[in-house]
């Protein structure tokens, strides 16, 4: 069997679809599957046992795009696509509203992180905060972030702020605020922060399966549902960029909370979501015989 990988990327796109694709094809190589990516530009045949889409561009159930015998999709969007698995990794998401497809993987448990985050060593939350990164994905050219960052700096002085700024995004960093760049995942940067500030993305799911004292910000429609889940089961606040600074206070004053918080997040996502929908995807293409 071969999976076959295509996935949004660059401009307007950033790195999230690919790091989800990328835990995914980690994981199946590990079951023995082949794997290789394809290209999302018009309609082309697909010679493999299985193609894998993570798009928001075009739709997974679109046969003029995708000709593969049988599509598996991460679809957040509630599309309702018509393939034979859908996998729908927003926390608080559930299958009803993806009725056509064969077989539909929700929630929380399915988050498509990289296990290795949980080898990470981790900063102390009992500790003071010395350190707050913000992200807001490769694509912020808006310059969500920086605007963050830059109260941040202004009204904590003694804390450390850290702005991830990617290759789409606006790239001005304010002055007191540190640059990073990180084309291959922020899990070391994330891992030894003490607060994150960071958009309703990939980026999210990784600093909760850390245990991070975080602050999620959605900045694009489709985050919403994604923030939504994690805050309702408090495993992170929410803000907007307005009202960040009281929302970062919170974490800042209070042990108690940021213990509480990194408790809640490490329950929900416990980073073995990949390895779930790698064995799934055998074991429907085992039953289809393909």
């Amino acid at each position: 069997m071969t999976v076959a990988f295509a996935y949004d990327f660059g401009p307007g796109a950033g790195f999230g679809h690919q790091r989800r694709c990328a835990v995914i094809a980690n994981a199946l190589t590990d079951l023995n599957v082949r794997t290789r990516e394809v290209q999302i530009e018009g309609a082309f045949a697909v010679e493999a046992s299985v193609i894998f889409v993570d798009s928001y561009r075009t739709r997974a159930d679109d046969q003029a795009i995708y000709r593969a015998a049988n599509v598996v999709a991460v679809d957040d969007l509630a599309r309702d696509l018509e393939v034979s698995m859908v996998i729908d990794p927003a926390p608080g998401a559930t299958s009803a509203v993806h009725a056509r497809a064969t077989h539909a993987l929700a929630g929380a448990q399915y988050a498509l992180v990289d296990p290795a985050l949980k080898s990470l060593e981790t900063s102390d939350v009992s500790i003071a905060p010395k350190s707050v990164l913000v992200t807001t994905g490769a694509s912020d050219d808006a310059g969500v972030g920086a605007q963050m960052a830059t109260r941040i700096a202004e009204a904590f002085p003694l804390l450390t702020v850290n702005l991830v700024v990617g290759p789409w995004g606006t790239r001005t960093v304010p002055p007191g605020v540190g640059l990073l760049e990180r084309a291959n995942g922020l899990g070391a940067d994330l891992a030894r922060t003490d607060i994150v500030v960071t958009a309703g993305g990939v980026a999210l799911l990784e600093a909760l399966c850390l245990g991070r004292p975080t602050v999620a910000v959605p900045i694009a429609v489709n985050q919403q549902a994604n923030v939504a889940g994690v805050v309702a089961r408090g495993a992170a606040l929410t803000s907007d960029p307005i009202h960040i600074c009281e929302t970062v206070q919170r974490l800042v004053g209070s042990a108690v909370l940021r213990a509480q918080i990194s408790e809640s997040a490490m329950g929900l996502i416990d980073g073995q979501g990949a390895n779930r929908v790698a064995r799934r995807i055998v074991n429907v293409c085992s039953e289809l015989a393909i």
